[in-house]
């Protein structure tokens, strides 16, 4: 072990912080540490006996020590005139307390007491780095998932317990936009869950569930997000170059495959209501990889979805329209009530036996696929045209309303509210209820996202506010609802960018509240939020602090201010805001410290352009090595 100084006695030591004045010859430090490298104390105190302390040192300060105090003082001290003595101090925050016990050492029961001033501080390496933040009993107990290369080389953990919901869930990561690389990191996590997963899946039962875990994204700038299944332009333009030799060997110590995702599934909104066409500018359509999304009449009455479409501030604000759409919800849940009694005596009729146990919904469907006509006979909305029209001209639809609300203007106001939806494209997702029995699975005729170790991509981009908040609200209840209804399901890992759109600190509406019930039940349903945002000081208070990992990429200074942030000392602060892209500030409970890690660039494409494409003379090549 190398030793660079002695715990100092100038300075106050507790048991949690401790000041190490550097060991110099000539002025200088003999060995100088750098800030983030993990130090070790081994003292002795009656009756406890040996204890060993690791610690992480957070700050290094250098001055004159009872030397010259002006300009010209120091400058005669410099020429040799006068003595002078270099000062080094380093601040040391205290991650690991453990005490010897015959021959081992254990960290119950070790007493917090200060380390003695001139006791000897050596510089942790190897395995004690591992020991020094506890990691070493994640990786025995195979519990260990890798987020990134800590400054001195190391590998960084997260224990898997607070990603899966057994101790905690919820990831929030934050930071300025375009040099955060939030999105770069979040994919990356992703990539680590997947692999982590499948290489220690037969250890432990968690990392089984990992391996098998569901991944939904939302697209939300371009079309970025929708080439995760393609090699990046900029890792295979630099893959023999220094910096990707680099980046390779950072994956190798990550144990994580630095490829494209292979199981990808995207999905686009519809260009035009009845064309099953995906609205793509970039991503070429393919058969079996490429879809268009959307929720049809039954869907958006069973799983109460009308009160998204309108704006959601406005929801929350005017409680004379709120109640008016509840109403209407109530009013169409009736008809698709008497739906469901018409579907299964349709099929009855036809000679079929219908189960009591079988889903409503699924009944409806096959009905339906035989001929049933639920628009005709029970008066189902297919589209926002039929639904304004029945609010509008239906009279006993009307006139519940107005029993409810007691103002014809506020009926009037619901109506031109669902025109304006209509305008802004919400016709695009609210998709046409024709169906067809041997087109698709019967449980998932919308999105097929609940594929074991699946990444299925949403993209939103192209859609008005308003409509983007339809589709990730129904997305989250559609996703609840089929946990909800099942047990020891395999997680579900929601990523949201701009999560403090969707779930503001002010305002928000009944999408804010799904997003407060995913992050205070989630995760006893393995739904596990992944939110991005600039700004975590924005995001919903009982959203934000239900995130058990907490990750801050470079962020303005008075951002870092915020209550939100006090997690991190005021050293990481002051780093935060000079973070370089590549590297972040991680933290978990199990953490006596947030720690700063970099990661490798991704492999697979994050930005709409930067999609690696082969020469002409390079598909030739690798044609005659395929065929010959």
């Amino acid at each position: 072990m190398k030793r660079i100084g002695v715990v100092t006695g100038s300075n106050t030591s507790s048991p949690y912080v401790f000041y190490v004045r550097l060991e110099h010859e000539n002025n200088k430090p003999v060995y100088m540490p750098q800030i983030d490298d993990v130090v070790k104390v081994i003292f002795e105190y009656k009756p406890h006996g040996e204890i060993v302390y690791y610690g992480v040192i957070t700050q290094l300060n250098a001055k004159w020590d009872f030397g010259p105090m002006s300009g010209y003082e120091e400058d005669v001290a410099l020429k040799g005139l006068a003595p002078a003595f270099g000062y080094y101090l380093a601040t040391v925050i205290t991650t690991r307390m453990l005490l010897k016990r015959e021959n081992d050492y254990i960290d119950q029961d070790a007493p917090q007491v200060p380390p003695p001033p001139g006791t000897p501080v050596f510089l942790a390496a190897g395995e004690e780095m591992n020991t020094a933040l506890g990691f070493d009993e994640l990786v025995k107990e195979n519990l260990a998932v890798p987020v990134g290369i800590m400054r001195n080389g190391s590998v960084a953990y997260l224990d898997v317990r607070y990603i899966l919901g057994e101790n905690g869930a919820h990831i929030n990561i934050s930071g300025q936009s375009g040099v955060a690389a939030k999105t770069s990191y979040a994919t990356f996590l992703m990539k680590s869950f997947l692999d982590t997963g499948k290489r220690l899946s037969k250890y432990n039962p968690l990392m089984k569930y990992l391996e098998n875990s569901r991944f939904i994204v939302f697209n939300v700038k371009g079309e970025g997000l929708m080439f995760l299944d393609k090699w990046s332009k900029d890792w295979k333009n630099n893959e023999s170059n220094e910096s990707g030799r680099r980046w390779k060997e950072m994956y190798e110590k990550l144990k994580i495959k630095p490829e494209p995702f292979e199981k990808v599934l995207f999905y686009f909104p519809r260009k035009q209501r009845n064309i099953d066409e995906p609205w793509s500018f970039k991503r070429i359509p393919e058969p079996g990889k490429v879809f268009t999304y959307g929720w049809d009449a039954i869907d958006i009455i069973r799983m109460n979805l009308l009160e998204l479409m309108f704006d959601q501030d406005e929801l929350e604000a005017n409680q004379n329209l709120q109640l008016a759409v509840t109403t209407l919800q109530e009013i169409l849940q009736e008809k698709l009530e008497k739906a469901f009694e018409m579907a299964k005596k349709f099929l009855e009729d036809d000679g079929e036996k219908v189960p009591p146990s079988m889903d409503p919904t699924i009944v409806l469907r096959k009905a339906m696929s035989r001929g049933l006509d639920v628009k005709l006979y029970a008066n189902l909305p297919d589209g926002i045209d039929d639904l304004i029209e029945m609010v509008k001209n239906d009279q006993e639809v009307q006139n519940k309303i107005y029993s409810e609300v007691g103002s014809k203007a506020t009926v009037s106001a619901m109506i031109r509210r669902l025109k304006a939806a209509k305008n802004i494209g919400m016709d695009l997702v609210w998709i046409p209820m024709h169906f067809s029995l041997n087109s698709q699975n019967f449980e998932s005729h919308n999105m097929l996202w609940d594929k074991p170790g699946q990444v299925t991509v949403f993209d939103i981009s192209k859609l008005r506010p308003r409509v983007q908040t339809f589709v990730v609200g129904a997305t989250l209840v559609e996703i609840l609802k089929s946990r909800e209804e099942k047990s020891n399901q395999d997680p579900v890992f929601i990523f949201l960018d701009e999560l403090n759109k969707y779930a503001p600190r002010h305002g928000g509406g009944p999408l804010k509240n799904i997003f407060r019930d995913i992050a205070e039940r989630g995760r006893s349903f393995r739904i596990i939020l992944i939110g991005a945002e600039q700004t975590a000081s924005e995001v919903d208070y009982r959203v934000i602090t239900q995130s058990s990992t907490t990750v801050v990429g470079r962020q303005k200074a008075v951002e870092l201010e915020k209550p939100e942030y006090g997690h991190l000392t005021l050293e990481q602060k002051q780093r935060a805001a000079l973070l370089q892209q590549g590297e972040v500030i991680v933290d978990q409970p199990f953490l006596r410290l947030p720690i700063t890690v970099k990661f490798p660039l991704p492999a697979w494409c994050t930005r709409e352009d930067g999609a690696f494409s082969y020469s002409e003379e390079e598909r030739e090549e690798t044609k005659a090595k395929l065929f010959g």
